[in-house]
């Protein structure tokens, strides 16, 4: 049985001390994902030197070859190797998918039944990734990298969240009872009974795994888009998505307060209400492809 979260008090220096532990415990990046995230960024890379880092991890190999033949991409014919894997999709999403694919590997460990509603954490990523890529087409057409890096930025945009119910899983279920309890958002409650949210946690993660800038800026400013300039639009475009997601009915928690939209962000977007019904319609369409993406990314 579960323990009584109401019952339960954090002692927060204690966690504090634990959680900088278990940061700095964090293995990194296997070798050949960082060499794949590394030869993705390299203007000369050809497709068989991607190729033959790929086909290193097997298991990597196995689950990019999934991913392509997904209904999400929809090819009219099955691609079945690497080479032609990496020829169809293009350096930046292989490397935005061996990116997420790594990320959920090494943080996808649940050692308690309670906590993080794991079935509507994936729910929510798949619907932030769908829309942060769906706003990137509207928003920034002239930028053909956007959609698909905001699809990366909305995948792991709450990755602090499963590293918190990974590693300290009694902790964040007090924090998302006290939230339930008060009706506070996620973050409030992590702040408030642990002394850190999800996303100063995600940034440490991102930073440990040397992700690109743009990508840490995603993770770690999403809630607060209206912090920094750089990489705003990106960011902005991870907000949005966020919030959206909720109100299309994929919550991170159904136990938490819902986001609000930023006006700064939403000035920027400016879109007009039927702009916003015809975006919830799209998420809705594509929703349920991403989430059998997803699934097989795990």
């Amino acid at each position: 049985m579960p323990p009584d979260m109401k019952s339960l008090r954090v002692d927060r220096d204690v966690f504090q001390q634990t959680l900088e532990k278990k940061l700095a415990d964090l293995p990194t990046l296997p070798t050949v994902i960082s060499k794949i995230i590394e030869t993705a960024n390299n203007p000369n890379t050809t497709t068989e030197e991607m190729q033959r880092l790929i086909v290193m991890d097997q298991g990597l190999a196995s689950k990019i070859l999934r991913i392509v033949n997904s209904a999400y991409y929809g090819f009219p014919k099955r691609i079945s190797t690497i080479s032609q894997a990496v020829m169809i999709l293009g350096f930046s999403t292989v490397r935005n998918l061996v990116m997420g694919i790594s990320a959920f590997g090494m943080l996808a460990q649940k050692s308690m039944p309670y906590g993080l509603n794991r079935s509507k954490f994936w729910e929510h990523c798949a619907a932030v990734a769908v829309g942060g890529n769906i706003l990137a087409k509207y928003r920034l057409p002239r930028n053909q990298n956007a959609p698909e890096e905001a699809f990366l930025g909305g995948l792991l945009h709450d990755v602090g969240s499963l590293f918190l119910d990974s590693y300290f899983p009694v902790q964040y279920a007090v924090a998302m009872a006290f939230a339930a309890r008060e009706g506070k958002s996620a973050r409030e409650a992590e702040s408030l009974v642990l002394g850190i949210d999800h996303v100063m946690v995600g940034k440490r993660i991102s930073e440990h795994w040397n992700f690109p800038p743009h990508v840490m800026a995603m993770i770690g400013t999403h809630h607060d888009p209206s912090a920094t300039q750089e990489h705003f639009e990106m960011i902005a475009l991870i907000h949005a998505a966020d919030w959206l997601a909720w109100q299309c009915g994929h919550p991170s928690s159904e136990h938490t307060a819902a986001p609000a939209l930023n006006s700064e962000v939403d000035d920027w977007l400016l879109f007009e209400e039927s702009d916003w019904n015809k975006l919830k319609d799209e998420l809705h369409s594509q929703y349920n492809q991403c989430e059998q993406l997803i699934k097989m990314a795990q």
